[in-house]
This record gives structure tokens, C-alpha cells and sequence, in this order.
């Protein structure tokens, strides 16, 4: 900064410290427009500075190319291998499923049946379901699965108030 430019610069910084707003607000923009004057860049500078972002650009364009002609082969073959790998425990876990909800299913009607041959009404049958299920309930690996998934949705859920968060922030 040259002499001038520090004698407008004190001006302007005095014009604000006593209040004067529209002092100062002249002041600034004398002090901005001579200081925004005598910094231009060079014409070689500048053409330095774009030849280094446009081969920087080029590198990751070839980079991105790259990845994606190596990363998409290498992802196919992953998930193929991971679905063959786990294809086994993906059925038994799924016949499982199925066998169960049978199980309950036949209970049911065979508890439905007996129940309302014995004579019972509506409430009996109703206790007589509410004690199958609690029954059903009371299995631990049940009960594991039902912890397991309500854990799950609470991970869920508050990871879908952190990104609605975010984007309430990013809108203000």
C-alpha cells in the first residue's frame, strides 16, 4: 500500500469509527476501487493459471475413465460373487420364513377349529389366538428378529432427521 492508499484507508476507518456512515461508505468505495485498480493479475499469470486447470481437468477426466472402465467389472464381479457366496443362507433364512408363517398358519386354523367345536364363542377363540401369538412372541429368535428391526428403523430414523436437517440448513 502506497502513502495515499493509507491515508484513504485511515479516512475511511476513522468516517466509521465515529459513526458517520455515509462518509464512510463513500470513502470505502474510493479505497476499494484503488485497491481493486492496482492488483490485476498479469495476462501471463492468467493463461498460466487457466493451462493448469484445464490439464488438471484433463487428468481427471482420464482418471474417471479409468476407474469406471476398472470399477464397474470389479463390481459385477463382487456382487455375483457375494450373491453366489451367500445364495445358500439367503434360502435357508427364506424357507425358514416360509415354514414358520405356515406353522402359524395351520396352528391357527387347527386352534380356530378345535376351539369352535368345543363349543366356544368368539372370545374364547379370541384368547385362545391372543395365547398362540403371545406363545409365538415369547421365541427368542422372535423376539431377536423384533429388537433387531426396531433397531434398525431408529437408525433409520435418525438418519433421515439429520439429512432432512441438513437441507433445512442448506435452505436458509
Amino acid at each position: 500500500m502506497n502513502d495515499q492508499q493509507s491515508h484513504d484507508w485511515r479516512q475511511w476507518a476513522e468516517a466509521e469509527q465515529a459513526g458517520d456512515d455515509e462518509a464512510a461508505d463513500a470513502l470505502f468505495t474510493g479505497v476499494f476501487r484503488a485497491r481493486a485498480a492496482a492488483d490485476l493479475p498479469s495476462s501471463q499469470f492468467t493463461a498460466n493459471t487457466m493451462a493448469a486447470v484445464a490439464a488438471a481437468a484433463a487428468h481427471d477426466a482420464r482418471r474417471a475413465r479409468r476407474i469406471r472402465a476398472i470399477g464397474w467389472p470389479v463390481v459385477i464381479a463382487s456382487a455375483v460373487l457375494i450373491v453366489y457366496m451367500t445364495a445358500g443362507l439367503i434360502m435357508s433364512a427364506f424357507s425358514a420364513i416360509v415354514v414358520g408363517a405356515l406353522e402359524l398358519l395351520v396352528s391357527a386354523v387347527v386352534k380356530v377349529a378345535t376351539t369352535a367345536s368345543g363349543g366356544g364363542d368368539a372370545w374364547t377363540i379370541a384368547a385362545s389366538l391372543g395365547r398362540a401369538t403371545a406363545a409365538l412372541l415369547t421365541s427368542p429368535s422372535v423376539t431377536t428378529t423384533i429388537l433387531a428391526l426396531q433397531g434398525i428403523a431408529v437408525a433409520a430414523l435418525i438418519a433421515l432427521q439429520r439429512l432432512l436437517r441438513s437441507d433445512r440448513e442448506s435452505f436458509r
